[in-house]
């Protein structure tokens, strides 16, 4: 440490053993004060820089919650491929940027809400429909929705991403036995507008 001080030692032209120990006394004891009054200091500035830190929008970090999967069974007529009508089963997960103190309220009420709305959304046969375009779909009804069972909760979130996962079976059309994962997102923003 070269920036510490060092008082000067303790020269006493004539004095006894006993004040020779008291001045060296006092002159650590002075060092010790000042250093702790330095390390308090630079503490303290630590934790302010901590503090600014945390409180500097993420530029970094994303943050997300995903609810998910979600169970759906549909059908669609892929007029694109010239598929018949045909079904599946899938999952969707939906993934919300957080932009606030808390993002998107994951609860059993709230969760509820969003499963019965994408089972709303995959009853009906998707016409003229590709497994990106249902996935296309999906994201444009989800975006923006807010059931009233989440208002009690708060909470500053925007749709970040929809996942259409389908469980293929080997079948006439030539579907395999794998999941194909459908993805529908938007680049993350931090403040939350369009990137």
């Amino acid at each position: 440490m070269t920036d510490t001080p060092s008082p000067p030692l303790c020269e006493i032209n004539h004095a006894t053993r006993e004040e020779e120990d008291a001045c060296e006394e006092r002159r650590l004891a002075d060092l010790d004060a000042e250093l702790d009054r330095r390390n308090r200091l630079l503490g303290e500035q630590e934790w302010r820089d901590q503090q600014e830190a945390a409180d500097r929008p993420a530029t970094v970090l994303d943050r997300t919650v995903t609810v998910g999967p979600i169970a759906v069974f549909f059908t669609n007529v892929n007029r694109a491929m010239n598929l018949r009508a045909h079904s599946h089963t899938g999952a969707v997960t939906v993934v919300y940027d957080t932009l606030g103190r808390h993002g998107y309220p994951s609860f059993a009420d709230t969760n509820a809400a969003l499963e019965r709305y994408i089972h709303a959304l995959t009853r009906a046969v998707f016409k003229d429909a590709t497994n990106e375009d249902i996935a296309d779909r999906l994201f444009a009804h989800l975006d923006g929705y807010r059931d009233p069972a989440w208002e009690r909760w708060g909470g500053n979130y925007r749709l970040r991403a929809v996942h259409l996962d389908v469980i293929g079976v080997r079948d006439q059309i030539g579907h395999d036995t794998g999941t194909t994962r459908y993805t529908v997102a938007r680049p993350y923003s931090p403040d939350g507008g369009a990137s």
